[in-house]
């Protein structure tokens, strides 16, 4: 397994090589690729000397062949798109400079775009996870599941969600087309772009019992929960819900420094990679929280916010409440290059403390209640949230 890592590193650096120069070049049939009379690196496998030697002579025929000018640098990013989109895998992704920069971006909490978080079916339809909180998406009324079919009059519902994203988000004041499929029903809209900072944590308390909402996972998500939740231990609270409806993940560290502040020292989650090594993601903190606990989950909560849930359905230190979340059970590494560009792969399985992985399965709440007809299209109050108040009887039910 490692000599096939191996190799797929080897093609990489050789394809990006081969991205970067344009000079004569051979293979040789021993497995060497040759600049001049150098050897630049040896590789023991003939099918990827071959591969290798197809892709150059196709970028080179090309050249030549195609009626309109088009430069080294795009057919070498779209064959390196190419290997990723192979792997029949939404997650895994080639980004190239400037996407790489967008995708980070990202993962700080600030970025320029219309605020909706995607994921692919399995037909490989982009499906909105969750429109986040105060953006124009959810302004405009983008709900979870809505399929995005076209970006500015482009069809895009077979291009992948990343490149979705890409073609969605652009300079704050621009403005966007995108049209949605909800059900039978084809929508467009227009969306004004801004500079969007999530706020990932809210909180206040409701009667007695404190209320923490958990729109995502970025990286002060978890500062923020600890500072919010002891502003409402200070005032006496005498249960908690932790609200991760429309979630759709972010840092899994971020999750698992949460779960560390509620269980106290246990096993949140754990990953297992294909050679079967498993890694365990640990909390240390000694005292767990000492009140009763109601998690609310919907469709859009995914990935890390299934990690959270989870950790605390599994140790029996929260009731989970609402429907079956999304279902997202896989981790990706993120790698930048050294040009700029970067890539995300998935590389194991994650399981909840009992062995579960919910991966395109998702987890069954405690308690199910569906959102009202009502929810789904209006703008409600705590009192006409019945998941909610459902959270609520729950806790009191164990004082």
């Amino acid at each position: 397994m490692e000599d096939n890592n191996k190799k797929r590193k080897i093609m990489l650096i050789i394809v990006l090589l081969l991205a970067t120069n344009i000079i004569t070049f051979i293979f040789t049939n021993a497995g060497g690729l040759i600049l001049g009379n150098k050897a630049i690196i040896s590789v023991d496998s003939q099918d990827t000397v071959d591969g290798i030697n197809k892709l150059v002579q196709l970028k080179e025929q090309i050249g030549v062949e195609y009626y309109k000018d088009v430069d080294d640098e795009t057919l070498m990013e779209g064959a390196i798109k190419g290997m990723f989109e192979s792997l029949d895998d939404p997650y895994s992704i080639y980004f190239t400079n400037e996407e790489f920069k967008t995708y980070m971006e990202s993962a700080t909490g600030v970025y320029e775009g219309v605020g909706i978080v995607v994921s692919e079916d399995e037909n490989g339809y982009t499906i909105v996870i969750a429109p986040q909180k105060g953006t124009p998406a959810e302004e405009a009324g983008i709900k979870t599941g809505d399929k995005i079919i076209k970006v500015n009059g482009e069809d895009v519902s077979t291009i992948g969600s990343e490149e979705v994203v890409m073609r969605v988000r652009g300079p704050a004041d621009t403005t966007v087309d995108v049209t949605i499929a909800r059900g039978e029903e084809t929508i467009d809209l227009t969306l004004t772009r801004k500079s969007i900072e999530v706020q990932t944590v809210d909180s206040r308390v409701i009667g007695n019992t404190g209320y923490i909402q958990i729109t995502e996972f970025t990286n002060n998500t978890a500062t923020d929960f600890a500072t919010q939740l002891n502003e409402l231990l200070a005032q006496n609270i005498s249960g908690l819900v932790v609200d991760l409806r429309g979630n759709p993940g972010g840092g899994v560290a971020e999750a698992v420094a949460i779960a560390d502040r509620l269980l106290g020292k246990t096993t949140v989650v754990y990953t297992v990679d294909k050679q079967g090594q498993r890694t365990d993601y640990n909390s240390d903190d000694n005292e767990s929280l000492a009140l009763p606990m109601a998690i609310l989950v919907d469709g859009g909560s995914a990935s890390s916010s299934e990690i959270l849930a989870g950790a605390l359905q599994d140790t029996g230190a929260a009731t989970l409440v609402g429907v079956k979340t999304f279902g997202k059970g896989i981790v990706q590494e993120v790698v930048g290059l050294k040009d700029g560009g970067g890539f995300k792969v998935t590389n194991s399985e994650y399981f909840t403390p009992n062995g579960n992985n919910i991966h395109e399965k998702g987890l069954e709440p405690n308690v199910v209640i569906e959102a009202t007809d009502f929810m789904k299209n209006n703008f409600f109050t705590d009192e006409e949230d019945v998941q909610l108040q459902k959270a609520l009887e729950t806790i009191n039910s164990m004082k």
